[in-house]
């Protein structure tokens, strides 16, 4: 994972998608998540573009599925802190679901470069699904936050990239990311390994959007694991949601693609008041 030098304030990364919260008390359902990770700066304040864009009205609430509004394509740079102000609010998704008590991952309040630590194309079955949702990529910026409930969660997941042909080809990667994850093995919550699956294939569009809906599959704990997220390339930037379900099933109300849809349109907000 990338390091991040400290600034005014610090927050501790969590890597991976998905801390699910369970009546048997925290327990991190992908792939080694049992504790946060490695510490991360961010600044003490928000830029005005993420103030702002924190107050731009959203759409609470389902959206329309069948048909949804094209919107323009995401543009614009955008800092990880900014980036966080797109994230959806816990109040967006159904009761009995609450923002994750280790906050939101962020790339933090400047702009990154340079090669991807984690690329599609070489990295290992077991980085992929361990650093999913925090830093790596190749981005210049990303944001990332779970919604938990009982046995079940949702994630939101922004990555930014310096040009939109970036951004398409991480998602076209993924299919062939998963073609060679049919079966290995991960860092379990319980300080042992599990073995997990990746299939992917082409979803439901956003707005005209093609997508890909990536499946991991496994067992913690003994219990079923199910990871279904969606991902969509829209200009330079990759929008991403994900239903959870550990030992349930994952949820699916409201759907990913209106997850997504929700985070584009703020996106946007936040490009223009940028």
């Amino acid at each position: 994972m990338r390091s991040f030098a400290r600034r005014d304030g610090a927050r501790r990364v969590r890597p991976g998608l998905a801390l699910l919260a369970v009546a048997a008390g925290a327990l991190a359902a992908v792939t080694g998540c049992a504790t946060k990770g490695t510490p991360y700066a961010t600044p003490a304040s928000q830029s005005a573009a993420a103030t702002s864009a924190a107050t731009a009205p959203t759409a609470a609430g389902p959206l329309p599925t069948a048909s949804m509004t094209p919107l323009p394509a995401a543009s614009g740079q955008l800092t990880g802190t900014d980036l966080e102000s797109v994230l959806l609010p816990a109040a967006d998704f159904p009761a009995g679901f609450a923002a994750s008590s280790s906050g939101p991952v962020t790339s933090g309040g400047s702009l990154t470069s340079g090669a991807a630590q984690y690329p599609l194309a070489t990295v290992s079955c077991s980085d992929f699904v361990q650093h999913l949702g925090s830093t790596g990529f190749g981005e210049t910026a990303m944001a990332a936050d779970s919604i938990v409930g009982t046995d079940q969660a949702y994630d939101q997941v922004i990555y930014q990239f310096a040009t939109a042909s970036t951004a398409t080809a991480f998602v076209a990667g993924l299919q062939s990311l998963a073609a060679r994850c049919t079966s290995f093995t991960a860092p379990a919550s319980t300080g042992t390994t599990a073995t997990f699956s990746l299939k992917a294939a082409p979803g439901a569009s956003v707005a005209g959007r093609p997508t890909v809906e990536l499946v991991q599959t496994g067992t913690v704990s003994g219990s079923p694991l199910t990871l279904d997220t969606v991902f969509s390339a829209s200009g330079v930037d990759v929008f991403a949601a994900s239903g959870v379900g550990l030992g349930a099933g994952a949820p699916t109300a409201p759907a990913k693609q209106t997850i997504i849809y929700n985070l584009m349109k703020r996106q946007a907000a936040a490009a223009v008041l940028g």
